[in-house]
């Protein structure tokens, strides 16, 4: 027996009907609709907002012309990493994190590969040079970061420094726009004025970032009313 439709699925299909937009696929939360431009997609969860949904972003979807949408987002993104609702936001994506143990390994083998080779040309040394580097700064900026939060303060790890900033400073958290083709920015607003920024995530990553903090400081502003 296939599982049943979700209870909101028929007024949402007699909508879509009526406000020609095309379903392509639905879960327990999610919505996925035929977008085929991006003010068209803005139009269309504009249009779902009122039955609880929310966009979320995918690349490959955008590629397809189409559009997810979601009533549990923090969720649906999470699953996007192959995780659950109980994602671990203290530290980036296992896909992220593992980078820079391909690149160590690279820069070993080059170092080994010079080691026990004569020496006819420099390039193999100027490429382990480069290799270390890279080694070197995206281990600080993966292995570097983490995040925690205690009930008095928020606390972010960049390069392997802490930084800490109280719940009463924090005003939201923002997007800070696409740092490269996958990446976006994450920052949190502070008062009375200025930004703390977090770093630079694949963008599911950031979202989903971006949603849980969201919800911790309204959790912190219920408590301290």
């Amino acid at each position: 027996m296939g599982k049943e439709n979700p209870s909101w699925l028929q007024q949402v299909r007699e909508f879509c009907r009526n406000e020609r937009i095309e379903i392509c696929g639905w879960g327990a939360d999610t919505l996925v609709v035929r977008a085929q431009s991006p003010a068209r997609a803005r139009q269309v969860a504009s249009q779902l907002q009122s039955f609880g949904f929310v966009p979320v972003e995918d690349e490959d979807d955008a590629g397809a012309g189409l559009l997810t949408l979601s009533r549990n987002p923090e969720a649906t993104r999470a699953k996007q990493f192959g995780g659950s609702t109980s994602f671990d936001f203290s530290k980036r994506p296992m896909r992220e994190r593992i980078a820079p143990i391909l690149e160590a390994a690279l820069c070993v083998w080059l170092f080994w590969y010079i080691a026990t080779q004569p020496q006819r040309s420099k390039l193999p040394v100027v490429l382990a040079l480069v290799m270390l580097v890279i080694f070197l700064r995206d281990g600080s900026r993966l292995w570097g970061w983490s995040i925690r939060m205690s009930p008095e303060e928020f606390r972010v790890r960049r390069y392997f420094r802490w930084t800490a900033v109280p719940w009463a400073q924090i005003r939201g958290v923002e997007l800070t726009g696409a740092r490269s083709r996958n990446n976006e920015g994450v920052a949190l607003t502070l008062a009375p004025e200025g930004q703390l920024q977090l770093g630079a995530f694949v963008y599911p990553f950031a979202r989903a970032l971006r949603d849980h903090l969201r919800e911790e400081i309204a959790k912190r502003r219920g408590q301290s009313t």
